[in-house]
């Protein structure tokens, strides 16, 4: 209330729409502040790829649990047939299985303990052609490329589905040179079962 003798003007109600504005912005700053102070000392996300450059990345925890362990052997056959790609255009199921190498990998160097398996099928075909069928089909070269060859350096076993190839209206030798065409993608899934891989599916 305003004391008996003021009497109100404009210019009062001015000065208080700015002493709200200003009340506003002190709040948000405090909150900002708050939040900065309350995350100082936590750790902040690095986002590395150690083996697989580029693709693939992880964060380090070295607190985590379930750990791969140096002293177990690790034989995994990844299923890959979802022709689904990231925003960058790879193959989410190959970018996966560069993950998977990342996160096992000690030293710059791929796990000595660890054998990946890739069998890749369906409408995820299309990853594995060479350039120029890719090109010619698709109008641009094959963004699976570069990482197929990061894979393979890797130590990791690439092959597609026979029967996918004719499936997606492609022939054999459209395929990529360091690729396996293997019989069928689920034969060749059981064979690496009985051999002791445990089947994942991407």
């Amino acid at each position: 209330m305003l004391p008996p003798n003021q009497r109100w003007s404009p210019s009062m109600s001015m000065n208080k729409k700015s002493l709200a504005y200003c009340c506003s912005a002190l709040v948000a700053c405090g909150l900002l502040l708050s939040a900065a102070a309350s995350t100082a000392d936590e750790k902040v996300a690095e986002w590395v790829a150690p083996i697989i450059t580029g693709y693939g990345y992880i964060n380090p925890l070295p607190d985590a649990k379930l750990q791969p362990d140096p002293s177990e052997d690790y034989k995994v056959v990844f299923d890959i047939a979802k022709g689904a790609e990231n925003t960058g255009g790879i193959n989410a199921g190959l970018w996966h299985v560069a993950r998977a190498v990342n996160l096992f990998g000690d030293d710059g160097k791929p796990a000595e303990n660890l054998e990946i398996a890739v069998v890749i099928h369906g409408t995820a075909t299309r990853a594995v052609l060479d350039d120029t069928t890719y090109e010619a089909r698709y109008l641009k070269r094959n963004p699976n490329a570069e990482l197929i060859e990061k894979l393979k350096a890797a130590g990791v076993k690439l092959y597609v589905c026979g029967q996918a190839i004719v499936d997606s209206g492609y022939y054999y030798q459209n395929v990529r040179d360091d690729i396996d065409v293997v019989l069928g993608a689920i034969a060749a899934e059981i064979k690496l079962v009985t051999e002791g891989y445990v089947l994942v599916y991407l």
